[in-house]
C-alpha cells in the first residue's frame, strides 16, 4: 500500500461516516485501492455503513497494519477477531513478503517520505534500534504499557526493542533457528556438525532425495545460518567487549564456513544457494530431506495433512556445535509490533497492539502458527503443551541462544555478510578470501 491508497481509504472513510458516499461506491473505491472484497466489506460494516453493522455510530477509526510474512493465516484470523469487537478501530491488514529485506525497503520508503501508509508495521528484532534513532517510531510509554504488565513478557525481546532507555516497539513473538530432524528415521539426533553430516549421507539420496535443507539464498538468511554454525564453533563476528572489534576471520569461523560450503552439493542440494524459509519448508513437508534448519512456524505447518507428507514424523531438537565447543547457539529472531511515527492514528494503533499481546492472542498464535510467544505463561500453558509439545524444549533453546552482531551499523553489517558468505557458497570465493574480505569490510563498516 502506497501513500495514495491511503488517503483513499482515509477519504472514503469520512465520506461513509458522513452519508456522502453510498456503500456501492465505497466498496469498489476500496478494492480499487487493493482491499480484498472481504476486507472492504469488513471496513464498511466498521464505520457503520451496511445494515449488518453493529457499530452503526460512524466513528470507528481505520488503522492499517503491514505484517512480516504468515503462511499460516494466523493473523488474518486475529484481525478478523479485533474487527468484530467493535471497540471503534478496524484493522486494514497486509500479509508480508517471504523477504525480509522486501519488507525493510517498504518500511525504509515509506518512513524516510515521513509517510503514514502503515500506522503499525512488524519488525524484525535487529530493527528497533534504526528506527528509534532515525524517529520512524513513536516510543511506547509507561502509561500505554505499565512496568507490571511488561513483567509478564520475556526480558530478552523486551531488551531487543529498547534503545538508549526508550521502547521504541512491542514484542510479538520471539524466533530461535531449530534443527527439524525425521523420527522415522533418525532414532537419536546429532549434537555435533559432524554428526549431522554424517547421518545426512548415510539417508541421502538412497531414501530421501536431500540430506540437508537450510537457508542459502544471499539474504537475511543466511546470517542467520552462518552465524548459528560460527557460535557452534565457538566463534564471534565482533568481540563481545568491543564492539567496534571484528573478529570474524578466525580458525573457528574457518571450520564454521569451510562446513557449510561443503554441504553445498552433497548433503544439500546445489540450490540450497537460492533456498529462503518457505522454499526449505515446502520440500521438507514433501518428505525430501532428513533434516532441516527453520524457525517454529514450520512445526504446525508441517502437521497439516493436505500439505504435508511428514505428519507426526518430525520433532525438533537444538541448535548443534563443532570443533571443541560443547554447546549450540540458535540465533534469535523475532518480530515486533512498532507504531509509525507519523501515524495519524497512534492510539487506535496500540489499542490494536495490546489486542495482540493478550494472553487469548498468544495463546491462540502459538497453537496456530506454533511461534514462540512473548508471554512467558503460554510456556506452562497445558493446552498449548498438549498441542504444540516442543514447546517444553524451548526454555533451554532460548536461554542459549544468541544475536546476531548488535551495533547500530547493523544495516551495512548484515549487506556485508551475505555478500560474503554467499560468495563462498556459490564458489567464487575460497573461504580465505570470504573471511579475509569480511574482515576487512566490516572492521571499516564498524570503525565509521
Amino acid at each position: 500500500m502506497v501513500q495514495e491508497q491511503r488517503d483513499v481509504l482515509d477519504e472514503i472513510v469520512v465520506k461513509i461516516r458522513s452519508g456522502r458516499m453510498k456503500r456501492r461506491t465505497f466498496l469498489e473505491r476500496a478494492m480499487a485501492v487493493g482491499l480484498s472484497s472481504t476486507a472492504a466489506m469488513s471496513l464498511l460494516e466498521a464505520c457503520g455503513g451496511t445494515s449488518n453493522s453493529t457499530g452503526g455510530n460512524g466513528q470507528t477509526t481505520n488503522v492499517t497494519w503491514q505484517s512480516e510474512h504468515d503462511a499460516s493465516g494466523t493473523y488474518q484470523y486475529l484481525v478478523n477477531g479485533f474487527n468484530k469487537q467493535n471497540t471503534g478501530v478496524h484493522v486494514t491488514y497486509t500479509n508480508g513478503p517471504t523477504d525480509t529485506g522486501q519488507l525493510l525497503t517498504i518500511f525504509t520508503t515509506m518512513l524516510r517520505a515521513r509517510g503514514s501508509s502503515y500506522d503499525i508495521m512488524s519488525m524484525d528484532i535487529i530493527w528497533p534500534p534504526e528506527f528509534g534513532t532515525n524517529g520512524w517510531t513513536a516510543p511506547i510509554t509507561d502509561s500505554q504499557w505499565s512496568a507490571s504488565e511488561r513483567a509478564k513478557y520475556l526480558p530478552g525481546p523486551l531488551q531487543g526493542c529498547t534503545f538508549n532507555g526508550k521502547l521504541w516497539a512491542a514484542p510479538l513473538r520471539t524466533d530461535t533457528g531449530l534443527l527439524y530432524y525425521r523420527t522415522d528415521l533418525v532414532k537419536t539426533p546429532p549434537n555435533t556438525w559432524t554428526d549431522m553430516t554424517t547421518m545426512a549421507k548415510s539417508f541421502a539420496p538412497s531414501k530421501v532425495k536431500y540430506g540437508y535443507l537450510w537457508q542459502g539464498a544471499q539474504y537475511e538468511g543466511v546470517v542467520c545460518d552462518f552465524v548459528e554454525v560460527l557460535y557452534g564453533y565457538g566463534g564471534n563476528v565482533l568481540d563481545a567487549n568491543d564492539p567496534k572489534k571484528v573478529i570474524v576471520n578466525s580458525p573457528e569461523a574457518q571450520q564454521a564456513l569451510t562446513e557449510m560450503v561443503s554441504w553445498v552439493g552433497t548433503i544439500s542440494p546445489g540450490a540450497v544457494t537460492t533456498m529462503k524459509e518457505e522454499d526449505a519448508r515446502s520440500s521438507w513437508q514433501n518428505g525430501d530431506s532428513v533434516f532441516m534448519r527453520n524457525w517454529p512456524y514450520a512445526y504446525s505447518l508441517g502437521q497439516v495433512a493436505s500439505s504435508s507428507k511428514i505428519v507426526g514424523k518430525y520433532d525438533v531438537h537444538p541448535m548443534l556445535y563443532g570443533g571443541s565447543s560443547t554447546t549450540g547457539h540458535s540465533n534469535i529472531g523475532g518480530w515486533q509490533l512498532g507504531i509509525n511515527a507519523f501515524s495519524r492514528q497512534p492510539d487506535a494503533a496500540w489499542t490494536f497492539i495490546k489486542y495482540m499481546l493478550s494472553p487469548e492472542s498468544q495463546k491462540y498464535s502459538a497453537i496456530n502458527q506454533s511461534v514462540l510467544s512473548t508471554l512467558e505463561a503460554v510456556y506452562t500453558d497445558s493446552e498449548v503443551l498438549s498441542k504444540v509439545p516442543f514447546f517444553a524444549k524451548m526454555p533451554d533453546i532460548v536461554k542459549n541462544a544468541l544475536p546476531r552482531p548488535v551495533s547500530p551499523a547493523y544495516p551495512d553489517i548484515t549487506n556485508a555478510i551475505q555478500q560474503r558468505v554467499h560468495t563462498a557458497l556459490t564458489k567464487q570465493a575460497t573461504v580465505s578470501a570470504a573471511l579475509s574480505g569480511l574482515q576487512s569490510d566490516l572492521q571499516a563498516i564498524v570503525s565509521k
